[in-house]
């Protein structure tokens, strides 16, 4: 995720733009930052509330029911988040000749709180995955090591790191005063205190390093959890009879489907981004300071909207594979629901 911060893209209006020009670059950020990952936003946020509440309504005896809620929350504030970055680059709110600048302003309520809370839901998913192995390759020993108070501990704690990562990013910066030479006007602006710059991009590594080792994890945990689920199903298939067989066989082949899926809409939905920072990395010039700085505001644009999808779609997999879940919902919302 990336919001355009204005201190850093000044040049975006002058000098060279590299493989694409200021016209189009705004075309796709009105598009995708505004009209498509706004639309999924506020869907997506009400469709987390009702996951909320669902999970919820389940209690928290089961730890997944604990691991998803938070899952929601999280997925909720990322959403929330992109919607403003939406607004702030609204052609209407650009142009309404406000008193402070709409850049520097969805940089500093939304840009970190939304990269925050993407981080915190990626590292749930990570954890989900990882429980879910753990269920499959220890089956006997899982309910002492992930007990719901245990899943409690460590989603909180995701919660508290992935917080205090933002929290030296506003010591460094505040709203104040600021010249802007491309407007000729001064407005209120993003102003950094002394050495704020150095400050932020430490935050800003350890985010980059936080979101591709949650990426490779789920990746890493979700081969291991099928693996170890079709050797289970395999085995338990010889074992047993053959009522037996056809039970579990279902049922496992509906777990893996499940988890199968939810992995690849993340990897998916993420794996663009990963491959983005990682062409941050290698090319200098690629970046909001390089030649290819349209380029590299243009892709995140499109970015944003596949993050925005990964944490809106989640309730379409929960309806479809939950029955519990199904239920709930159905009774809230007074539909018959036909088991086939």
């Amino acid at each position: 995720m990336v919001s355009v911060n204005d201190s850093h893209v000044t040049h975006l209006k002058s000098g060279e733009n590299g493989l694409v020009s200021e016209d189009v670059l705004d075309i796709f950020v009105v598009i995708f930052f505004v009209a498509a990952a706004g639309s999924i936003s506020f869907l997506g946020a009400i469709f987390n509330v009702i996951n909320a509440i669902v999970f919820f309504k389940q209690g928290f005896q089961d730890t997944v029911n604990i691991t998803l809620f938070f899952l929601a929350i999280s997925d909720m504030a990322t959403l929330m988040n992109i919607m403003w970055i939406g607004v702030c680059f609204n052609p209407l709110f650009v142009q309404a000749d406000f008193p402070v600048h709409y850049q520097d302003l969805s940089y500093i309520t939304s840009g970190w709180l939304g990269w925050c809370f993407a981080r915190i839901s990626s590292w749930i998913t990570a954890f989900v995955t990882f429980e879910r192995c753990l269920c499959i390759a220890l089956p006997l020993k899982v309910k002492t090591i992930i007990t719901p108070r245990n899943t409690v501990i460590v989603v909180l704690g995701i919660y508290i790191t992935m917080l205090a990562n933002v929290v030296p990013v506003y010591y460094s910066i505040s709203l104040g005063p600021k010249y802007f030479p491309q407007l000729n006007q001064t407005k209120m602006g993003l102003v950094y205190i002394a050495n704020g710059v150095s400050i932020e991009n430490v935050s800003l590594s350890i985010n980059a390093i936080s979101q591709m080792v949650s990426f490779f994890a789920t990746i890493a945990c979700t081969i291991i959890l099928v693996h170890n689920l079709l050797l289970k199903s395999k085995w338990r298939q010889s074992k047993s009879s053959a009522v037996q067989q056809k039970s579990f066989s279902k049922r496992d082949t509906k777990v893996v489907k499940m988890i199968v899926f939810i992995a690849c809409v993340f990897i998916a939905c993420y794996l663009p981004s990963a491959a983005n920072f990682i062409a941050s990395v290698i090319f200098d010039e690629y970046g909001l300071n390089g030649r290819y700085r349209n380029m590299f505001v243009l892709t995140w644009s499109i970015f944003l909207t596949l993050v925005a999808l990964n944490c809106s779609v989640n309730i379409f997999v929960y309806y479809s594979m939950s029955s519990k879940f199904g239920e709930i919902l159905n009774s809230m919302l007074n539909i018959n629901r036909t088991e086939t």
